[in-house]
């Protein structure tokens, strides 16, 4: 009976204040989460550190040196038995990089160049628009020769690994560009997101008949919410991947996987929190239909 006696307005206006709190409150979540871990300096670098040790990033940045190694040597039309030399040269510097890339030097060295590259990203909003970002693995050259030299390596004149031949792109300039814009408004958006998550909720469950179903599709829809949340950020960690350069691919996902680490488990703590709440309030109300039906069937 109060369902039919609820005008139609306010149930619709109850269902779109509820899909604008499903929409709102993931947004609220990334970029509450966002103004924490990537504008400080501080808290990224911290954070991003212990990417150091990561297997992927070792592997990456070793990858590097190989191919840049092997496409020096080879040159442009080389023949089978160059290909093969400058293949097992390349492998040789390979696994001096694996040894480097182990060491203490590139855990500094990698923290070095991920505060640098957040500063050209973050920090200097206005100066580094239109450029790149790199991470800059130059200070291990001087190490890798030593290595190599210490091999006792034939190494042929036309190799010659310079300090460039250690950078790896990470984001190109649009990429760099729109991350910049972004970064830019994330006090705003996650204010106005709040704002609107909150509001959007008390509205929905407010202007509904039955309070204790619409508290049951909030707490729906916001699991629901953070799963998808959770798959759009694998779909954009994989473009900002794909967006980088060689080798820089493997690094920027070993950086997603590490600051992210804090907004995926908060992610799976609500989407388990909503969907509990959803679970309480449908055995509420079936509980309370229950007692309603008894209460008819003994009048």
């Amino acid at each position: 009976m109060v369902e039919r006696r609820t005008p139609l307005w306010r149930r619709l206006l109850s269902w779109i204040f509820l899909i604008l709190f499903c929409l709102a409150a993931p947004a609220a979540l990334v970029t509450g989460w966002a103004r924490q871990t990537l504008i400080d300096e501080d808290t990224y670098t911290r954070t991003v550190a212990r990417a150091a040790d990561d297997p992927r990033v070792q592997l990456g940045v070793s990858r590097v040196v190989v191919t840049r190694a092997e496409a020096m040597l080879s040159g442009d039309n080389p023949s089978a038995t160059e290909a093969l030399q400058s293949r097992v040269v390349a492998e040789a510097f390979g696994e001096v990089t694996r040894g480097v890339v182990e060491s203490e030097e590139f855990r500094e060295t990698w923290e070095t160049t991920n505060r640098d590259a957040h500063r050209l990203l973050a920090s200097g909003l206005t100066a580094g628009q239109g450029q790149p970002v790199s991470l800059d693995f130059s200070p291990l050259l001087d190490e890798i020769q030593a290595e190599v030299a210490a091999l006792d390596l034939d190494v042929p004149p036309t190799l010659a690994l310079d300090a460039e031949a250690l950078r790896i792109n990470v984001l190109d300039a649009e990429t760099a560009d729109w991350v910049r814009r972004a970064i830019a408004q994330f006090d705003l958006a996650f204010w106005v997101a709040l704002a609107v998550t909150v509001l959007a909720l008390l509205l929905s469950v407010g202007l509904a008949p039955d309070r204790l179903a619409a508290i049951g599709r909030a707490g729906f829809g916001l699991g629901i919410a953070m799963i998808t949340l959770m798959a759009l950020m694998l779909v954009t960690q994989a473009w900002l991947a794909g967006a980088a350069g060689d080798g820089g691919g493997v690094a920027i996902g070993a950086i997603l996987d590490a600051i992210s680490q804090g907004l995926r488990v908060s992610a799976v703590g609500l989407a388990l929190v909503g969907l509990l709440v959803a679970g309480v309030c449908a055995g509420l109300r079936a509980l309370r239909g229950s007692m309603t039906r008894r209460g008819v069937a003994e009048g």
